[in-house]
């Protein structure tokens, strides 16, 4: 359907008088021309049509006077000013105005809820922040190397082997291994396949059009007139239908699983000697066809007082490190060393 033109009304804000027509310029009862706080609108009830009323854009504002000019006139009817010295129109003056940010100054004197809340959030990440760097220097302080001197009271040293045992497991695959001896087979399930079982029929439902009818806007063209809209929508009903929807049932698979026994070497226990002498030896192992030997390792020790200094007081505590072979070898029970220990482990020494 074609757009109508239809009668806007204004609001004298100077006597009151109320209900102008849109095509009215000036107050009947005062005479005051219309301004800048023009706003159009309709009134409840019938609408006045308008007929042959060309739409050609918004009223504009004279920028000297503040004159109201219609949009084809290109000179100020009041005052005679050019159109192109004007910016603001009837749309331009409706549009909201930005915000004027609070200048620095009245930042600083006043504090607003949102700058309080925001102050409050920028003083716990710096309470973290400090902790953290708190917590990196007190782990940097204790973790690194410190000098202490050493009493030797004992050195330890102890050798270990692994023994490993040759033993028979049940285990069941749906391949045998090679190196397997088969027990017994037996057909089972291995997995499940989707297989078509039957149809059923099921009901939906979904939207579809019934008809229509037309509903009426209006847009406001900035000139004292609205135009009126007539939009036709699409009215829609629930539609029931049926389908046939396939059912599925879980078919097994079936298929041979090998139960066979197999060997394998696992770990059965270690062997150890230790002494404080000077003569180390290995282990004597007595293995059956069974077991075998899967490894040897050396560990040397040495225990005795740690001195240092708290609050500067000379204090003593046993400690026990782990040492190689050659420091082990030209240590001996009574030395007096000076040690640099790092994260509780020795790092330096000498005598």
């Amino acid at each position: 359907m074609e757009d109508k033109i239809v009668m806007g009304y204004w609001d004298c804000p100077s006597c009151g008088s109320t209900g102008i027509p849109g095509k009215t310029y000036d107050c009947p009862n005062c005479g005051r021309q219309r301004g800048k706080e023009t706003k159009f609108y309709m009134k409840s009830g019938p609408v006045e049509y308008v007929p042959g009323h060309k739409v050609t854009g918004a009223d504009w504002y004279c920028e000297y006077c503040g004159a109201l000019n219609t949009a084809e006139r290109t000179t100020c009817e009041n005052c005679g000013s050019p159109k192109s010295d004007s910016k603001d129109d009837y749309f331009s003056l409706k549009k909201p105005k930005p915000e004027v940010k609070p200048s620095s100054t009245q930042n600083n004197t006043t504090s607003a809820p949102g700058n309080k809340g925001s102050f409050s959030r920028f003083r716990l990440i710096g309470i973290i922040a400090i902790a953290i760097l708190i917590i990196i220097l007190i782990n940097s302080i204790v973790s690194r190397p410190k000098n202490y001197t050493f009493d030797v009271k004992t050195l330890t040293w102890e050798n270990s082997i692994d023994i490993e045992e040759n033993k028979t497991f049940r285990e069941s695959d749906w391949n045998l291994p090679s190196d397997a001896r088969l027990a017994y087979t037996n057909w089972e399930i291995r997995s499940y396949e989707s297989v078509l079982d039957h149809y059923e029929t099921v009901t939906k439902s979904r939207q579809v059009q019934d008809g229509g009818h037309y509903e009426t806007s209006y847009s406001d063209n900035g000139d004292g007139t609205f135009t009126e809209h007539n939009n036709y929508v699409p009215d829609y009903t629930t539609e029931y239908y049926t389908e046939e929807e396939p059912v599925y049932r879980q078919e097994p698979i079936y298929d041979t699983k090998y139960y066979y026994d197999i060997d394998r070497w696992v770990d059965e226990r270690t062997e150890t000697t230790t002494g404080t002498d000077k003569n180390p030896y290995w282990p004597t192992l007595n293995l059956t066809d069974k077991e075998r030997e899967a490894g040897r390792s050396s560990k040397y020790t040495m225990s005795g007082e740690l001195n240092y200094k708290s609050f500067g007081k000379s204090k003593k505590k046993t400690e026990e490190y782990t040492i190689d072979e050659s420091t082990w070898k030209e240590l001996k029970p009574g030395d007096k060393l000076d040690v640099t220990i790092k994260d509780g482990k020795l790092v330096e020494w000498s005598k």
